[in-house]
């Protein structure tokens, strides 16, 4: 029997506006995965309505920092955690 090991990373986000939290994000990146689903809450409908391009160029900033970091787990090797 051999140990094997999976190293992932959980990572968290919030938009917010004029300091008040609209929504916020969350994903976990692991190694090897080819694609990274974002979760997204609106904690504010009423700011998230009036600001939703805001809120949504967040969203997608979040994403490419996930996909970012799923690259760069993906880049190193030799590596265990």
């Amino acid at each position: 029997m051999a140990l094997s090991t999976n190293q992932s990373i959980s990572l968290t986000g919030a938009s917010t506006i004029n300091g008040v939290q609209v929504a916020t994000f969350s994903t976990v990146v692991s190694k090897g995965l080819s694609y990274t689903s974002v979760s997204t809450q609106i904690t504010d409908q009423d700011l998230y309505e009036k600001n939703k391009a805001e809120v949504r160029k967040d969203r997608s900033d979040f994403q490419t920092a996930a996909d970012n970091l799923s690259d760069s787990l993906d880049s190193s090797t030799g590596q265990t955690a």
